[in-house]
């Protein structure tokens, strides 16, 4: 069963809050990625070919490296560090964001507009939000379901009988609705404790992958010119 993590202190919880933070934020980068290969391995058909066996191994790679960082964010185990036993942590620490606790923590100009328990977390809406982020939702169920049989764990019993229907694993528009239900419900609490959200896309990321394939497509032209022309090893 999972429990409150132990702190000492705002510290401490500003250090979860900071790891649990990578996790939330590179998931969905890994995954958006993942969808552009999908998409840019037709458009460039013919630089792929060049390296088929590398470049399924990456996509490979990334698409396995966004569902495990997703899986950590919802795991259900009781010593890990998630979206569950965060929340189960900041229901046990309250405290943490009483109004001299926050306004200590945040700019000075900012805290004295701060409304009074105005960002004491919500009772109701920390159990709703618990709900959430509970392999009792069948959303959250689907990433726990492949965390045990193919991410954290292989099960022998899957790989024997091959039990489990496509259906109960997290399609790729499920994924990215499990990424956007983490950043709702963490961006929630950060701003609370510290008056501080994340932003949903990394910067410098848009373009950056198809640029990687628009510079395979010059290389590859080149390279054909220099064989055409006879100045290969030249």
């Amino acid at each position: 069963m999972a429990k409150p993590i132990r702190i000492s202190g705002e510290t401490d919880f500003g250090t979860l809050l900071k790891r649990l933070s990578d996790d939330i934020v590179f998931a969905p980068a890994f995954l958006r990625i993942d969808k552009q290969f999908g998409e840019l391995f037709e458009k460039y058909r013919d630089e792929i070919n060049q390296a088929e066996f590398f470049w399924a191994m990456v996509a490979k790679a990334v698409r396995e490296t966004g569902l495990s960082r997703l899986a950590r964010v919802y795991d259900q185990e009781g010593k890990a560090l998630s979206l569950r036993t965060l929340l189960l942590t900041i229901e046990a620490n309250k405290h943490l964001f009483d109004d001299n606790a926050v306004k200590k923590r945040v700019n000075p100009s900012f805290a004295q507009s701060i409304v009074a328990g105005s960002h004491f977390p919500d009772s109701k809406q920390l159990g709703h939000d618990l709900t959430l982020v509970s392999s009792d939702d069948p959303l959250v169920n689907k990433i726990v379901v492949w965390r045990n049989n193919f991410g954290a764990h292989v099960s022998p019993n899957q790989t024997i009988k091959k039990t489990l229907a496509d259906a109960t694993l997290p399609t790729q528009d499920e994924a990215f609705a499990l990424c956007n239900r983490a950043f709702d419900v963490f961006n929630r609490y950060t701003s609370l404790f510290h008056a501080v959200s994340h932003s949903r896309v990394i910067i410098g990321e848009e373009g950056s992958v198809e640029s990687v394939f628009n510079y395979l497509r010059f290389g590859l032209a080149a390279r054909r010119r220099d064989v055409n022309e006879g100045h290969e090893g030249q």
